[in-house]
């Protein structure tokens, strides 16, 4: 977001803080509850560790039961309505194929929803 400055020199915040972010997907876990049916939903990266600048993205990752469905980021998306949002959607199985990676990628992350 851009504010004004005196000078020349264009200053920009980042749209949304971390606890606005945290906030934005808590309100919307029970719709994406009820359309995935969710093991862990987790906010890594630049916002969970509170280091994101006006350019950094939203890294959010969720896991699901069942087989793999073609919608789901699509779907999510809609539900989540957050501008610069990466989502980071994996089935169960698919989870429990890259494991390692993905838990090397959610360090140091914030913890949404687990079952």
């Amino acid at each position: 977001m851009l504010k004004k400055s005196l000078s020349s020199v264009r200053i920009y915040y980042p749209k949304y803080s971390t606890t606005e972010i945290l906030k934005r997907i808590s309100e919307s876990l029970e719709s994406l509850k009820n359309y995935l049916p969710l093991k862990l939903v987790v906010l890594f990266g630049s916002y969970a560790k509170k280091t994101y600048t006006a350019a950094s993205d939203i890294d959010l990752l969720i896991v699901y039961e069942g087989k793999k469905r073609e919608d789901a980021y699509i779907r999510c998306r809609k539900i989540l309505n957050i501008t610069r949002l990466e989502l980071h959607i994996y089935s169960e199985s698919e989870y429990n194929d890259n494991k390692q990676t993905v838990e090397r990628m959610i360090k140091d992350s914030t913890l949404l929803y687990t079952t």
